[in-house]
């Protein structure tokens, strides 16, 4: 095909889709506002509105039911009651306008795959009831605690974003973790102490390391001034749960991201060791170069200096003793751990018989 009808195809095939995708750009479309309407087959967007709209515009040129895309950043003074007009709504973004907590109301929006409702000066989290919905934007407001019970009913969730909210506690945290296919977490808080209500028990750990077990994914989880100690097993758990359930932890949190300027846990000789002996289970190619071996930190004596948890200078540098209380064996279970305890102490004794 010569250059000349090359273009001529291209030019054919723009001219194709913008008369199937009958666009509209109407200027004014909603009376005595600067708002800008720009319509297509299956999708609205709206622009300079300056948060000067009440509710959404109804075209009757339009079925509603045909748009799958709404974008209507900084443009509502409140929850706009004829989104359920459009019901097959896949793509919503209201981004930047005022809505009230309590009015904000999307159940009726049974298809919604992608939500944004960031910067909205949102005070509490919506009632969430939508099974398909896979990105969710709740960034930038003034929602001050998180309960991950209520998340349950997005059963498809990817990606969750709830950084820059001043959140002052999160409870079921455990709740986010069963999540079947959440991937991405952003809990990064602007208040400076927060709270995690519960820790899991050592059932609930093994409950998600057989959910996690076949699983091929990790999670991307960022959080700040909420130490990874506090998150993982604590130090009196070490022995309850086998080292292959430690390392699939492990593998599972070896992308996520946890800061800690306030609330950084002391670096303790008895319990460094164990930390990083979990961390050379996973693939060395990921575990140096990972977030969370990079970020994850203990405070050293002095009270200033924070250290890399996994990193084994720290180990050095603490002046931990080599041998001793600290064990160089794999950490084990209960069970496996008497075990092998009894299978050295017959060979130390046949040794001991030999000689």
């Amino acid at each position: 095909m010569s250059q000349l009808n090359q273009v001529l195809l291209l030019l054919l095939l723009r001219f194709v889709f913008i008369t199937s995708t009958k666009t509209y750009n109407i200027t004014s479309c909603v009376p005595n506002t600067s708002c800008q309407c720009y319509l297509t087959q299956y999708s609205l967007a709206l622009s300079n509105c300056s948060h000067k709209l009440f509710d959404l515009p109804l075209f009757a040129s339009q079925n509603a039911n045909n748009v799958t895309r709404i974008v209507a950043q900084n443009a509502f003074t409140q929850w706009p009651s004829h989104i359920c007009e459009y019901s097959n709504i896949q793509i919503l973004d209201l981004s930047g306008s005022y809505l009230d907590s309590e009015s904000v109301d999307f159940s009726c929006l049974t298809q919604i795959i992608q939500l944004n409702l960031s910067n909205t000066h949102l005070t509490k989290l919506p009632r969430f009831q939508n099974k398909y919905l896979q990105m969710l934007d709740l960034s930038n407001n003034n929602i001050k605690s998180i309960d991950g019970n209520d998340f349950q009913p997005l059963t498809s969730l990817l990606s969750l974003f709830l950084q820059d909210n001043p959140i002052q506690s999160i409870d079921h945290f455990d709740s986010l973790l069963q999540m079947q296919y959440i991937q991405s977490i952003n809990l990064i808080s602007s208040y400076e102490n927060v709270v995690l209500k519960q820790m899991l028990t050592v059932q609930q750990w093994i409950q998600l390391v057989n959910q996690w077990k076949n699983s091929t994914k990790s999670f991307r989880i960022r959080m700040k001034n909420i130490p990874f100690q506090s998150i993982i097993p604590n130090p009196s758990q070490f022995r309850m749960i086998s080292l292959e359930s430690m390392t699939t932890i492990m593998k599972m949190f070896v992308n996520s991201t946890f800061i800690t300027v306030l609330n950084t846990p002391y670096c303790n000789c008895n319990h460094l060791r164990e930390y990083q002996r979990f961390i050379t289970y996973v693939i060395y190619s990921k575990k140096y170069t990972s977030s969370l071996f990079q970020f994850t930190k203990c405070l050293m004596p002095d009270g200033t200096t924070h250290a890399r948890l996994f990193d084994r200078f720290t180990y050095i540098d603490l002046q931990c003793p080599k041998f001793g209380k600290i064990s160089f064996f794999p950490l084990m279970s209960s069970s496996s751990s008497t075990l092998t305890h009894s299978f050295i102490s017959f060979f130390l004794f046949c040794l001991f018989l030999l000689y």
